[in-house]
């Protein structure tokens, strides 16, 4: 009988079922005829939306990640907070939802990396779009008090791919389902980096 709380649509039905398949196994050991079966669809209909299992797998992972990615936008939607009561609240947020679904983030965050320079690819372009939000952040914060500098970018995309790196740590190490264990030291991360900027500009450096 079919699971009446499965997506609708083939595609996603199949990024559900690539998912599935991934909390239990590595890409490469999984194959389109496991996707399909999981998805509860045939392979024919598998090809009419994807090339191969790469990208199916390319394209869950930039789902997943926009969706947690929108996650994080909501729990930083508090404009009446301080910066750093709203960088909590994120990094808490952000944490707790890929910690909700270890097996799949430790298959993303691992099997992303030997998809060669179309996975690097994908992985720089969801790296950009976290930066980009906590320099929107920032930029708020700068509209309440003008007299803060501006963050340079890369700055930002070293607090944001130092962040990313720490998490594969963590889950390479099994610790997949304790990663809001990192949400202090992502705090800490990025208030080091605000602060080094404040004092960078008080040194005139």
């Amino acid at each position: 009988m079919p699971d009446p709380s499965a997506p609708k649509d083939h595609r996603s039905r199949l990024l559900a079922g690539l998912a599935a398949a991934l909390e239990q196994h590595h890409l490469s050991e999984i194959y389109t005829d496991d996707i399909a079966r999981e998805a509860s669809v045939s392979k024919r209909t598998f090809y009419e939306h994807f090339a191969n299992k790469q990208e199916c797998f390319l394209a869950l992972y930039r789902e997943n990640s926009a969706r947690i990615l929108q996650t994080l936008k909501d729990a930083v939607d508090q404009p009446e907070l301080s910066l750093m009561e709203r960088i909590e609240r994120g990094a808490q947020a952000y944490l707790a939802e890929m910690q909700g679904q270890a097996p799949l983030m430790k298959r993303l965050y691992v099997d992303i990396l030997a998809l060669g320079a179309e996975g690097m690819q994908a992985k720089r372009h969801v790296v950009q779009q976290f930066a980009d939000l906590l320099t929107a952040l920032y930029e708020e914060e700068r509209q309440k008090q003008p007299g803060l500098p501006p963050l340079k970018p890369e700055l930002v995309l070293g607090i944001i791919a130092g962040l990313n790196e720490l998490i594969l740590f963590k889950i390479e190490d099994g610790e997949a389902e304790a990663l809001l264990e990192l949400a202090e030291t992502s705090k800490l991360m990025i208030l080091g980096s605000l602060q080094a900027t404040l004092l960078q500009q008080a040194g005139g450096g």
